[in-house]
């Protein structure tokens, strides 16, 4: 099976039906979308692209414009969202401003374990490839840092179990070839030769990434120097690797 599986009664690909869904989901949101921001005169505007739904935003600040103001959300097929629990969820501004109240949501969110193994994964893959995938890909490097500070890299890697579904899952609909052309063999990513830190071209282009996100403000305050996150990322994925080994 490849990411483009096939569905045989309907003659069509999961990113096709994605598609479809993502359509009709965004285009529901986006009308209401469309009405809150008239509604409210925000100076702001939805636009859907294929299964992705944008909003477009007017800035407070430029910054060096390394980050786009506008918020994507993906209604894709392809991932499960599995697992997942409700978690409350409130604003960061929440508590910030003296007589605004902001409001909360209480969604149905991916477990941050899963969240770990997906992001590791993809970073693999960048290290194999030795190519970025696009701007602020360096992000995936910080997040899994942030993870681990937050304890869920350990949780993450000895759920042996969570870790073969995302390289299962990740085989079936994220093939991916090494920049020698072989494929890319998650299992074994992810069974004791998981790979978190790139060498030669690659980690200069992402040194290079990551210093614009910094420099544009997308890390707010708990950015650290490069060097230092490719480090604790070393270590991540010693530990990772190990954890494999121990079962």
């Amino acid at each position: 099976m490849t990411k483009h599986c096939r569905n045989p009664q309907r003659g069509e690909t999961l990113d096709q039906r994605g598609a479809k869904a993502a359509s009709g989901l965004g285009g529901g949101l986006g009308g209401a979308g469309y009405g809150a921001l008239r509604v409210q005169s925000l100076p702001a505007a939805i636009r859907l692209e294929d299964d992705t739904l944008y909003l477009d935003y007017e800035a407070v600040s430029s910054g060096s414009g390394y980050v786009a103001p506008s918020v994507m959300l993906e209604f894709g097929a392809r991932s499960t969202g599995e697992p997942a629990s409700i978690r409350d969820i409130d604003c960061d501004a929440s508590g910030q401003v003296d007589g605004v109240e902001f409001p909360k949501a209480s969604p149905r969110v991916m477990h941050a374990e899963r969240t770990f193994w997906e992001k590791a994964t993809a970073i693999h893959v960048f290290c194999l490839q030795e190519r970025l995938r696009g701007d602020r890909f360096a992000r995936h490097w910080h997040d899994v840092v942030r993870l681990d500070d937050a304890g869920f890299a350990d949780k993450a890697s000895a759920d042996r179990q969570l870790a073969n579904a995302v390289a299962k899952h990740k085989s079936m609909f994220f093939a991916e070839k090494a920049a020698d052309r072989s494929p890319i063999d998650y299992a074994a990513a992810v069974n004791g030769n998981l790979v978190l830190t790139p060498s030669g071209e690659g980690v200069r282009a992402l040194g290079e990434d990551y210093a614009r996100m910094v420099d544009d403000g997308l890390l707010l305050g708990d950015s650290e120097p490069f060097e230092h996150l490719i480090e604790r990322c070393t270590q991540i994925q010693a530990h990772a690797n190990k954890s494999d080994a121990s079962k």
